[in-house]
């Protein structure tokens, strides 16, 4: 199984958002990641670079604070 780990790079630093990344699917708001056990946030960002090799995926900041993430109970 080929599962991502997703990053946040901000001022040239890597920040860890999420784990286990098995979907990445575009919202108006943003990028909804959801893990294989169905949890998820919605980031405000966009795809920087994608590593299949070292299943990594590399976001940055559309707008506001790279740590801006909606969850479930706040979503329309």
């Amino acid at each position: 199984m080929c599962l991502a780990t997703v990053y946040v790079e901000e001022n040239g630093k890597k920040e860890e958002v999420m784990h286990d990344v098995a979907w990445i699917k575009p919202e108006s708001r943003g990028l909804q990641l959801i893990t294989f056990m169905g949890e998820s946030k919605l980031i405000q960002a966009e795809i920087k670079d994608i590593d299949l090799v070292n299943s990594s995926i590399i976001l940055e900041t559309v707008t506001g604070d790279s740590r801006q993430t909606v969850s479930d109970d706040q979503q329309d």
